[in-house]
């Protein structure tokens, strides 16, 4: 399933309390703290309104998920559709899943969306 866009969840990610914004899972996120700063995850558990598990299924695999503050993210506004169904169906999500839903979604960010932000076109959030 192709990713989604949520066009009022582009930028700093906000307690799940705040529909907008919100962060659930599938979302992709770019990191803007640590080591791994500027490096793209989906999100594959919500641990509480500030902490949430992501993963790349390369690095940081699905089974061992990094643990990330949500001040140290930032939502890219796209969500992995078929991600965020396996897991809502209480299905096996695997690191291929998230690998081929990541690639698919970065390649759309980077294609679609930020060379209209270069431009111009959308204000910086």
């Amino acid at each position: 399933m192709e990713g989604t866009e949520h066009p009022g969840t582009t930028g700093r990610l906000r307690p799940s309390s705040d529909s907008r914004g919100a962060v659930q899972i599938g979302l992709l996120v770019r990191s803007t703290q640590g080591r791994d700063s500027g490096r793209y995850y989906l999100v594959v558990g919500v641990e509480s309104d500030t902490k949430v598990r992501v993963a790349d299924g390369e690095l940081r695999k699905v089974e061992t998920p990094k643990r990330k503050n949500i001040r140290h993210l930032k939502s890219c506004g796209l969500i992995a559709g078929e991600v965020r169904d396996k897991a809502l169906d209480a299905k096996r999500v695997t690191n291929n899943d998230v690998r081929k839903e990541l690639k698919s979604l970065v390649e759309k960010l980077e294609s679609e969306i930020l060379p209209i932000k270069e431009v111009g076109l959308i204000p910086d959030g």
